[in-house]
């Protein structure tokens, strides 16, 4: 057999960060020099030289707190050329864990493209990022990475077309992962999906069925690589005023809004701070679309069982069921970007299709 052909991206993060001394205080700063992370990295690789074989590649070396969509249209049309022009078997990203969950799901949702029965996606793609740099000891750093290339090893051999994510002990399906902790090493999780697989001593355990499979994918990949701006997100709190909502789009430059609501789905409908009004004048005279999700992990704003959520969409609000948050923002972006909607009602539709496993609709 022939050895397994990866490419591994660089993409910047705490995993490739170095300590420096700034006025006396020690902070973590990205390397001057890929090279630096590239030989950290070195002693995992070689390790592998029995069954893959592992180019690596520098991206970038920013903190992903400074990632953009500029940035994961670089990736996007990395992967395409690695799949379609290079015949890699897979692709492995080290990447920074603040934005982590956003490039996933942008990935997942550009790769997979706008067809969700046409995917031409036929390698797993997997990401994977560190609470602690790959040069301490005792941190997470080395563990992770270890476990990405076992991780694309095993998605190989299943087949697994898909955008992945693997963290601590977690093998996680991309567009449905998000951070929940700044320091835990189990900090990624997948609350309304379940694990793509898990890690133990015994190695990798994948439950390739809740993943796109090679065999499925058709022959040409269509990309649906950009994203749109002027999207807003606003967390809903008791007492928000709604003046300074609206005003955000009465003032101009908002192709949508975003509301992270208090449960399900539940806007304040009363008195001085009802929002309704600014969500009938937002969709009604401004033709912006006001979409509604939760900020609770796991949570799905349906807007089924209270007043409070049936009166938001009834106003032109649009459900967002159990999409993550940061899949809501990614996918309104991708959805402007690549001219998928055009109106209020197509985007009401969009958020009923599940183009990349990023929801799943209720139970009638």
């Amino acid at each position: 057999m022939t050895n397994k052909k990866i490419l591994f991206l660089y993409n910047g993060g705490t995993i490739g960060q170095v300590p420096e001394n700034r006025d006396g205080q020690i902070v973590l700063v990205p390397p001057r020099d890929s090279e630096i992370f590239r030989v950290a990295c070195e002693p995992t690789i070689e390790k592998l030289k029995k069954d893959m074989d592992v180019t690596f590649e520098f991206v970038t070396a920013k903190d992903s707190t400074n990632m953009t969509p500029n940035d994961w249209e670089k990736l996007i049309f990395r992967i395409k050329k690695a799949q379609d022009e290079e015949g890699y078997d897979g692709v492995a990203i080290a990447h920074g864990t603040d934005t982590l969950a956003y490039t996933a799901t942008a990935l997942a949702l550009a790769l997979h493209g706008r067809d969700p029965e046409k995917s031409g996606l036929r390698i797993p793609v997997c990401i994977t990022g560190a609470q602690n740099p790959i040069y301490q000891a005792g941190g997470d750093g080395r563990f992770n990475l270890e476990n990405l290339f076992r991780t694309l090893d095993a998605a190989i051999d299943d087949g697994i077309a898909d955008v992945l994510v693997n963290f601590w002990n977690r093998v996680l399906l991309g567009c449905r992962t998000l951070k929940l902790s700044e320091r835990n090493f189990d900090a990624f999780q997948s609350p309304s999906y379940p694990n793509i697989g898990f890690i133990d001593a015994q190695g990798v355990h994948m439950e390739s069925s809740l993943a796109r499979k090679k065999e499925n994918a058709a022959d040409k990949l269509n990309l649906a690589p950009k994203f749109g701006r002027g999207v807003i997100s606003f967390e809903l709190t008791p007492g928000i005023d709604p003046n300074v909502v609206l005003g955000f789009i009465t003032n101009g430059g908002i192709s949508a809004m975003i509301l992270k609501s208090l449960g399900e789905g539940n806007v304040c409908n009363e008195g001085q701070y009802n929002l309704l009004p600014v969500i009938k004048q937002a969709t009604e005279d401004y033709m912006i679309p006001i979409f509604i999700t939760t900020k609770f992990a796991g949570g799905s704003a349906v807007a089924a069982h209270y007043e409070v959520g049936i009166a938001a969409i009834k106003a032109g609000g649009i459900a967002c069921f159990d999409h993550t948050d940061v899949a809501v923002d990614v996918k309104v972006r991708w959805l402007i970007g690549n001219g998928i909607c055009q109106n209020i009602g197509d985007f009401r539709n969009a958020m009923r299709i599940s183009f990349a496993g990023e929801v799943k609709l209720p139970k009638a």
